[in-house]
């Protein structure tokens, strides 16, 4: 079971990236196409069973624990059939030194992580320190410039 099926599992309903990924444009390509065929972006209202997952899979990823997404600091939408997300994590309930430290070190820049139907939520990198604040480091440029975060 992964991080989000346990996610919706607690929460009980319908997981809210599936219904991001069947209402995710798909991406449509003749056999004469010579280049990819852009995707149409959009940002998407964040579930609280998406951060949960987003948030499991940072801390299985940096073996750090008792953390929470930073408010006003979560974004998360979709390109064509892949959801992104990007997020400041901050100290959660029960942290111990050692997550305060990971934290202090990593975790004060955006995370951004990728979401498909065969490899579900992954870790996919950070921003430097300082931070850039630039999110087409590791999103689509059309989805960071929607985010303000490019």
């Amino acid at each position: 079971m992964t991080a989000s099926d346990t996610a919706t599992a607690v929460a009980g309903t319908q997981d809210p990236t599936a219904k991001a990924m069947a209402g995710a444009s798909r991406p449509t390509a003749t056999p004469s196409a010579a280049a990819a065929v852009p995707v149409a972006c959009k940002n998407l209202a964040v579930h609280a069973d998406v951060k949960s997952a987003v948030t499991q899979t940072w801390e299985h990823a940096k073996r750090v624990g008792h953390i929470q997404p930073k408010p006003g600091n979560f974004y998360y939408g979709s390109c064509g059939t892949t959801l992104y997300a990007a997020v400041r994590f901050e100290a959660g309930a029960g942290a111990t030194g050692d997550d305060r430290v990971q934290l202090q070190d990593e975790g004060s820049v955006l995370q951004f992580f990728q979401f498909t139907s065969s490899t579900r939520w992954s870790y996919v990198g950070s921003d430097t320190y300082p931070a850039t604040n630039d999110c087409s480091r590791f999103a689509p440029v059309t989805l960071a410039h929607q985010w303000n975060c490019s």
